[in-house]
């Protein structure tokens, strides 16, 4: 692992989630499974005279701590970014808008969205597909603007076969063009 400079060990970990509900869902997780810990040693500290503390407060100790600092990390701005990724359509944007407001809601980071699978101009019929996506993009840069938010929207184009391992991968990264 890289170092940054406050002598941090920096890791990537790329998670491929499930769509908009299901992602929120997930990251909701930790502040709710806390909360369950919370009434589960509530009702053992109640009758704790009859059933004792025993090893299950002592696990469920832990694991609040545990689930307390996987919060800390998913809120830290400096350690964790996610990146939605979305196409340029309207059905996409609606869902990668109410992500961000999510991710807000939840202080999770988003600075960057990745506009997947961009048409090229070429043929009559890819340049009307272009056209149209273009259209999208900027309806999700004007929705942006109005909810005061300053992603950076960078734009990958639709390419067949689909990009496998380390050189292809940096190759097509160097296709995506900034919005």
């Amino acid at each position: 692992p890289r170092e940054t400079s406050k002598r941090i060990p920096r890791s990537l970990i790329v998670v491929d989630t499930a769509p908009t509900g299901h992602t929120l869902r997930l990251l909701e997780l930790p502040a709710k499974a806390r909360e369950w810990v919370r009434v589960l040693l509530s009702v053992i500290m109640k009758y704790r005279e009859l059933v004792g503390l025993g090893k299950l407060t002592e696990d469920l100790l832990a694991l609040a701590h545990d689930l307390r600092d996987f919060q800390g990390i998913l809120e830290d701005r400096e350690r964790t970014q996610l990146v939605a990724v979305t196409r340029a359509a309207a059905l996409p944007r609606a869902g990668t808008l109410r992500l961000l407001r999510g991710l807000e809601r939840l202080g999770v980071a988003c600075e960057t969205i990745v506009v997947n699978g961009a048409t090229p101009r070429g043929c009559s019929r890819c340049t009307r597909a272009a056209s149209r996506e273009e259209r999208e993009l900027r309806s999700l840069e004007s929705a942006l603007r109005r909810a005061r938010r300053e992603n950076a929207i960078l734009v990958a184009p639709a390419v067949a076969p689909p990009p496998r391992g380390v050189k292809m991968l940096r190759s097509f990264g160097r296709t995506w063009k900034r919005s």
